[in-house]
């Protein structure tokens, strides 16, 4: 594979994540905004969806763990993260050799688990979107009890 097209691979496949992560932080600012609104002015209430804006993948997965009910998701987002840190860290560097610059066969290599990634990030940006509806709605929708 040619080096231009290793590194749209490798774009395509980052985007994806990075899809996945702001649908995380869209999740848990909604969730966040939920109980606000449902506690109304009876207790103070402080979080906000700027909590989440810098965390990582990994924290917003805990983060996540703890709105969500859904531990099958969750287990299968932990995972994730470790192909995603890979892809972020380590992808690029494992197809440069520091004497005779790209390796063409190295990036061969990784084409089916950048293509598996890309593949699973946009599963997950749906399945936390998802995750997300059962629970927008009042969030839109009903009035402040």
């Amino acid at each position: 594979m040619e080096q231009d097209e290793f590194f749209l691979k490798v774009s395509r496949a980052l985007s994806g994540c990075q899809m996945v992560e702001m649908e995380l932080k869209l999740y848990l600012a909604h969730a966040v905004a939920l109980i606000k609104k449902r506690l109304g002015d009876r207790m103070p209430f402080g979080m906000s969806g700027d909590d989440f804006q810098n965390h990582s993948l990994e924290r917003l997965i805990t983060e996540f763990k703890k709105f969500s009910d859904n531990q099958e998701l969750v287990k299968r987002l932990s995972k994730f993260k470790d192909e995603r840190n890979f892809l972020s860290h380590k992808a690029i560097a494992s197809c440069m050799d520091s004497h005779n610059g790209y390796q063409e066969w190295q990036a061969a290599s990784l084409d089916e688990r950048l293509l598996k990634i890309e593949k699973e990030a946009s599963d997950f940006f749906h399945a936390i979107h998802d995750e997300s509806a059962k629970f927008l709605g009042y969030l839109w929708f009903e009035d402040e009890v």
